[in-house]
């Protein structure tokens, strides 16, 4: 057998050989603002679709009389923003367990028996993290990594390269090992 070629005694994994040592602990300030990042970049994309939307089915109802219609006031569009900020961290912490930047930098959200939240954990997170952005940024002091969200809700925000998420209630898999720091 070549050496690259995995053998029936030692399965192949898919979680890259540099991450394997971070797997199940809780993420550091630099991965948890670099997915944030991402995650905001998906909102105003969002937004944007949305907008382009309206102007092209306020084309398609008068293409003659056709104005663009003026952008709505920036406060208007913060608050939208938020909103669907907290409805798109819900929706994504309940389903998968992570967003779309979170599935980038290899990063799950869990309860704290290292499952999915359930919906209600799910929304007040979302909101807490809409409402009190900086709280992530007392992962930074913090030796166990947590954000001030995570300390209130006993959540954690952890390195997970696997594809499927831990099942919410009971009878899911053995929680991540929380004892560990890993720092980035």
């Amino acid at each position: 057998m070549s050496e690259g070629a995995p053998s029936p005694d030692k399965p192949m994994s898919t979680i890259p050989a540099e991450a394997r040592a971070y797997q199940g602990h809780r993420a550091g300030v630099v991965s948890r603002v670099t997915a944030n990042l991402l995650d905001v970049v998906v909102i105003v994309v969002v937004l944007a679709v949305c907008y382009a939307g309206w102007i092209g089915f306020r084309f398609l109802r008068d293409p003659r009389g056709f104005t663009f219609p003026p952008l709505p006031p920036l406060g208007l569009l913060v608050l939208l923003g938020l909103w669907l900020q907290m409805i798109y961290f819900a929706f994504t912490w309940v389903t998968t367990g992570r967003t779309y930047g979170g599935h980038v930098m290899g990063l799950r959200v869990v309860n704290f028996r290292g499952e999915k939240l359930r919906i209600w954990g799910a929304v007040v997170r979302a909101a807490f993290c809409v409402v009190l952005p900086v709280g992530l940024l007392w992962v930074v002091v913090s030796r166990e990594n947590r954000s001030i969200q995570d300390v209130v809700l006993r959540s954690s925000v952890i390195y997970d390269w696997t594809a499927r998420a831990p099942r919410a209630g009971r009878g899911s898999s053995q929680p991540p090992d929380f004892d560990t720091v890993a720092t980035n």
